[in-house]
């Protein structure tokens, strides 16, 4: 266990049982989910005797591509705590050390977390989503009293890490699903997206990734066509668009901007036919129309792509995009692990280090949002070519925004009771800056 929390002092055993998509199908993910829920009210229910357990903190880490049982134990009895959970929750018992799941130790367990939160560990290398349900298992573990102190500092732990990658890599920045990149390609084609009619056909799995992914970007004029009218209206419930069922297609077609398919039906949706027609009535001010589709038989008729007026995308477009996005993220993993690295082994030597880290983290969002604030104040006085004077301007303001608190400190540090000498010291050593009197440090 790390030396900030109180298992250490205990004397305890951090221990997690997993299985996940390296390790297990959906189906028996889905069943270890059930008998992990099981094994939840089981030991809260057996918490209420008051004695001190053999396990004694305990949680739940349960997405869709994982299952894990993350306890703090007695030492004692850690192998009969580990065949509890295993026999209650990994329930095709033989194997349960070996291909359907795995069982690590404190330290290790730490950073099989923290790579979780990080999303090193997930199907898609990267994903946001993990570090949230991460964040969720571990605000308010279960304990026999109460306190589970020592599962919310392992919580804490991953989620500095995670952290600590999305500042300083690029591990997350390209999309990294199909709906996410469709919505990428749609936004270089035509820009702004807001106010812009976007049309989903489908309300599948791919059209609901589809319509999440807008909803995010803050798209506001979107209607799901679908087959059927309760799916649609299901999806299109979450993030405040219209339905429509799929025989209104013609009339949808004339005032979209982008229409984005994703059914899986045998025959094409969209015809040139029903396409032509749709562009004979759509009105000159509505612009280009912008069609990606994500369909495997095609949704849309190939012929729609020699009509003046159209833009069709295919999946082959949105794979090639996808796969140098997914390029790029695997060239951060390098880095990332080593972030991942960092942080578990300076919480796992001391306070102090963890103090540092938190400063540190706290110093690079302080100087990057005064990088992030010049520029964009730059950009907008820039007019024309840049030139060499612009340049030398925009640098200058930052370095002077970055140093301005900092100088105002140290002028002042002579009113510093006892500290003056201190704190010039510090900066002396920090930025290896020779002290009044004292000769020039060697270049």
């Amino acid at each position: 266990m790390p030396k900030t929390t109180p298992a250490r002092e205990s004397s305890a055993t951090l221990l997690v049982l997993g299985a996940s998509h390296h390790t297990s199908s959906v189906e028996r993910l889905e069943s270890f989910a059930r008998g992990a829920e099981r094994l939840r009210r089981r030991f809260e229910d057996s918490w209420e005797g008051g004695s001190e357990p053999p396990i004694r903190e305990m949680t739940v880490l349960a997405t869709c591509n994982r299952v894990e049982i993350y306890a703090v134990v007695d030492p004692a009895h850690e192998d009969a705590a580990a065949r509890l959970i295993a026999g209650e929750v990994f329930v095709h018992a033989e194997s349960v050390c070996s291909d359907v799941s795995y069982q690590l130790r404190d330290a290790d367990a730490i950073r099989h977390l923290a790579r979780v939160a990080a999303g090193l560990d997930s199907v898609v290398v990267g994903e946001h989503q993990i570090s949230g349900q991460v964040a969720r298992a571990f605000v308010k573990p279960s304990s026999w009293n109460g306190e589970a102190s020592a599962l919310r500092d392992v919580g804490r732990i991953a989620a500095r890490a995670s952290g600590r990658v999305r500042q300083e890599t690029e591990l997350g920045r390209h999309s990294a699903s199909l709906g996410t990149v469709a919505l990428d390609l749609a936004t270089d084609e035509l820009g702004d997206l807001e106010g812009g009619s976007i049309v989903v056909v489908g309300a599948g799995k791919m059209g609901s990734l589809v319509c999440s992914a807008l909803g995010r970007a803050g798209a506001s004029r979107i209607t799901v066509a679908n087959r059927s009218a309760d799916r649609a209206r299901e999806i299109a419930s979450e993030i405040g668009a219209e339905t429509a069922a799929l025989d209104q297609l013609p009339s949808l077609l004339e005032s979209a901007s982008v229409v984005i398919t994703a059914t899986t039906s045998d025959e094409p949706t969209i015809s040139e036919a029903a396409v032509r027609q749709s562009l004979a009535e759509r009105e000159d001010t509505v612009g280009p129309l912008l069609i990606i589709d994500l369909a495997i038989p095609r949704d849309v008729d190939p012929a729609v792509a020699e009509l003046e007026g159209i833009r069709l995308l295919t999946l082959d477009d949105v794979k090639s995009r996808l796969d140098r996005h997914m390029s790029l993220r695997l060239g951060e993993v390098g880095p990332a692990e080593a972030v991942v690295d960092n942080v578990v082994d300076t919480n796992l030597r001391s306070p102090e280090s963890a103090e540092v880290e938190t400063l540190i983290t706290q110093l690079r969002r302080t100087t990057e949002q005064i990088r992030e604030d010049e520029v964009g104040r730059w950009l907008g006085s820039v007019d024309g070519p840049v030139s060499q004077e612009d340049v030398d301007r925009l640098t200058r303001s930052i370095v002077n925004k970055l140093f301005h608190t900092p100088m105002l400190r140290l002028r002042g540090a002579e009113e510093l009771n006892g500290r003056h000498t201190d704190l010039v010291d510090a900066v002396s050593e920090l930025f290896e800056l020779s002290r009044p009197g004292e000769p020039t440090p060697p270049e």
